[in-house]
C-alpha cells in the first residue's frame, strides 16, 4: 500500500469521526414492475457515514427562435439539492454486502430525515463510496 493510500485512509477516518451519523441499510430486491421486498440473501448493515444535501443545478434546454443558425441554449434555470451518503468502504464486510440500487437507507438517530432509496453507488477510486439517494417519504 502506497503512502498516498494510507494518507487517504487516515483522512477518511478523521472525516468520519467528526461528521458521521449512524444509518441502517436494508437490502431490497424486486422484479421489473414488481413490488420491492427484503432480500434475504444479503445482510442488513448498521454503519456510519457522512450524510449531506449536495447543491445541484439542472440544465433546461431553451429553444432560440431568432434564426436557424443559432443553436439551442442550455442554462441552469432550476437548482435543487440532492441527498448523498459518503461511506468508507470498510463499513461493508464484503463486496456482496455493498449498497445497490433499490436498497433502503434509514437514519435512526435523525427522526427529521425520511427514508431513502439508493439510486446509484459511485466509488471515489480510493477508500470511500458516494451513495446517491432519493426520498421515499415518511413512515407512518
Amino acid at each position: 500500500m502506497g503512502l498516498f493510500d494510507r494518507l487517504d485512509q487516515a483522512a477518511s477516518r478523521t472525516c468520519d469521526i467528526v461528521n458521521e451519523i449512524p444509518f441502517t441499510m436494508t437490502p431490497m430486491k424486486s422484479t421489473p414492475n414488481g413490488e420491492p421486498s427484503v432480500d434475504a440473501g444479503r445482510h442488513t448493515i448498521d454503519g456510519h457515514g457522512i450524510f449531506d444535501y449536495v447543491d445541484n443545478q439542472y440544465g433546461i434546454e431553451l429553444g432560440v427562435r431568432k434564426s436557424y443558425r443559432e443553436a439551442n441554449d442550455l442554462r441552469a434555470l432550476q437548482s435543487g439539492r440532492e441527498p448523498r451518503l459518503s461511506v468508507d468502504r470498510r463499513r461493508f464486510p464484503s463486496l456482496m454486502d455493498e449498497a445497490r440500487q433499490g436498497d433502503v437507507i434509514e437514519f435512526p438517530s435523525r427522526p427529521d430525515l425520511p427514508r431513502f432509496e439508493v439510486v446509484s453507488v459511485m466509488r471515489d477510486g480510493l477508500s470511500r463510496m458516494s451513495i446517491k439517494l432519493v426520498h421515499l417519504g415518511r413512515q407512518s
